[in-house]
This record gives structure tokens, sequence and C-alpha cells, in this order.
């Protein structure tokens, strides 16, 4: 099958007009499953959950449905991350 649409997606290095910070994620590569496991194994106290989407958001929509995607392409999210460095979104080149 063959699919088409456009591909967008936040950068490892961001600028938030709104609130003029630059946002950094240095963890990008690391699925969540390990960085839960070394929280666990290192007995580091997790903050409290406070955003009210927090669950319902499309950020939570797409992480459902990459899962899910994984179950039926275990290379999804391989693809996906040589589709972001393919497609030369700004931000991307570098990493």
């Amino acid at each position: 099958m063959l699919y088409a649409g456009n591909l967008t997606t936040f950068s490892p290095v961001s600028y938030m007009d709104r609130s003029k910070i630059t946002l950094i994620r240095p963890l990008i590569y690391t699925p969540e499953k390990e960085i839960r496991k070394f929280i666990k194994k290192e007995n580091i106290q997790v903050m409290a959950k406070n955003c009210p989407m927090d669950g319902v958001s499309k950020r939570e929509y797409m992480k459902d449905l990459l899962y899910k995607l994984t179950i039926e392409i275990p290379n999804v999210r391989a693809n996906l991350m040589g589709a972001i460095k393919r497609a030369e979104l700004n931000g991307w080149k570098e990493f």
C-alpha cells in the first residue's frame, strides 16, 4: 500500500515563540520504557501530572496509535525516524 501525506513533528530543539523559550528534548531517541526502568532502578521521585489535557491530547492519541502500529509493523518507529530524516524537516538534519 502507498500512503501519501504531510509529515510534521517538533524538532529535538524547538524555539517556542509564545513563551520565548528554547525547548531541548535530550531523550528524544530513548524509549519511554527505558526511561521508566531507569527511574524505578534509581528510585527517582516522579512529579505528579498536572496538565489538564493529560491522557486526552492528540499526543496521547498518537502514542496509542504508534503502540498499535508497532504490533503490526515492528519496525514502524525506525521507519518513522527515517522518514523524518529524509523529509529534511527543520531542526532534524543534525540528529
